[in-house]
């Protein structure tokens, strides 16, 4: 049989049950643990506990955390709780201060090579400064009277991440992946706050440049060709950027032929799929076909360009029609895509690519 006994503490005298539960009651609950006392306690003690409770909280406490309103409305204090404050937003002269220092030290490679500005142990957090830039500008994007000094800010970001890749500026060559931010995402985000105050013929042809004249390493031309196409939600855009997409390939028409796999010539390559994929998208195969047949007409090797472009559309009927017609005009034009027919044909599907 468990004894009593008693200890004798200051002035009281304190059972070693009593002491026991002391020690237990004074050490704070988890949320579970509290939980399930109130669970065992019924209304009347339920009542007595709540006053209790709010006696016990200091004034200043009870005021701060709306002690009032969650006794006056349990419900409607729960509901506002759960609803996230906005973040605050960062001042924006202090926003452009680091911006430009970033920048500055990424230009002259601080980050990368040794310099008495940055120390060695601390260059590599340039990721992390990086990633806060761009959210906080993001934060400011959401403010009208923000939005243009936050797209010029992104927009250096991002060209300086894309050089980043294509040069050492910082510890690794893939910056957009160690930020965290896909190139094509990041993209996205800042053509969505330039298309906020520019009129869609200005902000389609600055995403054509940003996304053709911009080089990088960190995205495929099929990633930021959807990137882009993504952003043309209604016919009307769709409309526009096919126009500035036929003018800037009627440019590239009346240069020199560009040298194979030069600049211009994946340029010219990229307004080309570009400009017959916004055409498909409005449903009439025929004027795709003719739109694209105008501006191959010329090159090398035009059919192939035809045929590869319809193969990516998945539309097997239209492209073993498009391959019928040219192998009876020109059979020689379309030879090496004969092993592509035959599967289409035996298989009842287009193949993901050019059967060799």
């Amino acid at each position: 049989m468990q004894s009593q006994v008693v200890i004798f503490a200051g002035c009281e005298l304190v059972t070693q049950n009593e002491k026991q539960n002391h020690r237990t009651i004074s050490e704070r609950m988890k949320k579970d643990e509290v939980r399930e006392h109130l669970a065992r306690l019924n209304a009347e003690d339920l009542r007595l506990v709540a006053a209790h409770l709010y006696k016990m909280l200091p004034k200043k406490t009870a005021e701060t955390k709306g002690a009032d309103r969650l006794l006056a409305d349990p419900a409607g204090f729960l509901q506002t709780a759960r609803v996230k404050k906005p973040p605050e937003l960062p001042d924006l002269e202090m926003l452009e201060f680091e911006t430009e220092e970033f920048l500055d030290n990424a230009a002259n490679q601080r980050y990368f090579a040794p310099n008495k500005i940055i120390p060695k142990g601390q260059r590599s957090r340039w990721r992390f400064l990086a990633k806060r830039l761009y959210q906080d500008w993001w934060l400011l994007a959401a403010q009208p009277e923000s939005q243009v000094a936050a797209a010029k800010a992104l927009e250096d970001l991002y060209r300086i991440l894309c050089h980043g890749s294509e040069v050492w500026m910082f510890s690794s060559t893939e910056p957009f992946h160690v930020i965290g931010v896909p190139r094509q995402e990041f993209f996205s985000q800042l053509i969505l706050i330039k298309a906020q105050f520019l009129s869609a013929n200005e902000w389609i042809s600055q995403a054509l440049s940003l996304m053709l004249d911009v080089k990088s390493t960190e995205s495929t031309t099929v990633e930021m060709h959807g990137a882009f196409l993504s952003l043309l939600t209604t016919a009307e855009l769709k409309e526009s950027a096919l126009q500035i997409l036929t003018r800037e390939l009627g440019k590239s028409s009346s240069a020199p032929p560009a040298p194979e796999f030069s600049d211009r010539s994946r340029r010219r390559s990229s307004l080309l799929r570009l400009g017959f994929q916004v055409n498909w998208a409005f449903g009439d195969k025929e004027r795709s076909l003719k739109w694209l047949r105008a501006f191959v007409g010329g090159e090398n090797r035009s059919e192939h360009v035809v045929l590869q472009l319809l193969l990516e559309t998945g539309d097997r009927e239209f492209w073993m029609n498009s391959y019928e017609t040219a192998r009876s005009q020109k059979p020689s034009a379309v030879a090496d895509w004969d092993k592509t027919y035959e599967q289409a044909r035996l298989l009842g599907e287009l193949p993901a690519w050019q059967v060799r």
